[in-house]
C-alpha cells in the first residue's frame, strides 16, 4: 500500500457528508428529473406520429435539464453550482414562460407537456422543485456561509456588550 504524498494530505477534505435537507432536495431532484424525463421519452416512442410531438420534445428538454440540475447538486463543486444555478432558474423560469405564452391555446393543452399551462400535468412540481432548489442553492453556498461566519468572527466582544 503507498503512502499519501504530502500533496494529498494538504487537500484532505475531512468535512463531514451533508446528511438532512440537502439530501431530500437531492432526492427530489433525481426523482422528478427521472420522472419527467421517463415519462417523456416514452410518450414520444409510443407517438411518434402525432402533430403535437413539440410538447413532448419540451418534457424531454425539461427531464434532461432536471437531470443535469440533480447532477450538479449532487456533486456541490464550484462549476457545477454555477451549473446548477443555470439550469435550475432554466428549469424555474420555462414553465411561467410557457404557461404565459400559451395561456389562449387550446391545441397546446392538448398533450402532456412538463413546462406547459404552468406544469400542471405534472401537479406543479416543475415549478415547485425549482423553487425549493433556489432556495437551497442560496442558502448551502459555501462562500456565503464562510463570509457570514468571518462576520461573526470580526465583530468585537465590546460590541455584545461585555464591557
Amino acid at each position: 500500500m503507498t503512502q499519501p504524498s504530502p500533496l494529498e494530505e494538504q487537500i484532505h477534505d475531512s468535512r463531514p457528508p451533508a446528511l438532512g435537507m440537502g439530501r431530500l432536495v437531492m432526492v427530489l431532484y433525481w426523482l422528478c428529473g427521472l420522472w419527467i424525463f421517463i415519462e417523456s421519452v416514452a410518450l414520444l416512442f409510443v407517438r411518434p406520429n402525432d402533430a403535437f410531438v413539440g410538447p413532448l420534445l419540451g418534457s424531454v428538454l425539461a427531464g434532461f435539464l432536471q437531470i443535469t440540475a440533480a447532477v450538479a447538486i449532487t456533486h456541490n463543486g464550484r462549476r457545477m453550482r454555477m451549473i446548477g444555478w443555470v439550469t435550475t432558474l432554466i428549469c424555474l423560469t420555462a414553465p411561467i414562460i410557457v404557461g404565459i405564452v400559451s395561456w389562449g391555446m387550446p391545441d397546446f393543452s392538448v398533450m402532456r407537456s412538463a413546462w406547459g399551462r404552468f406544469g400542471v400535468d405534472y401537479w406543479y412540481l416543475p415549478i415547485a422543485v425549482n423553487g425549493i432548489g433556489i432556495v437551497w442553492l442560496w442558502f448551502s453556498n459555501p462562500r456565503r456561509i464562510v463570509e457570514l461566519a468571518e462576520r461573526i468572527e470580526r465583530v468585537p466582544l465590546s460590541h455584545y456588550g461585555s464591557e
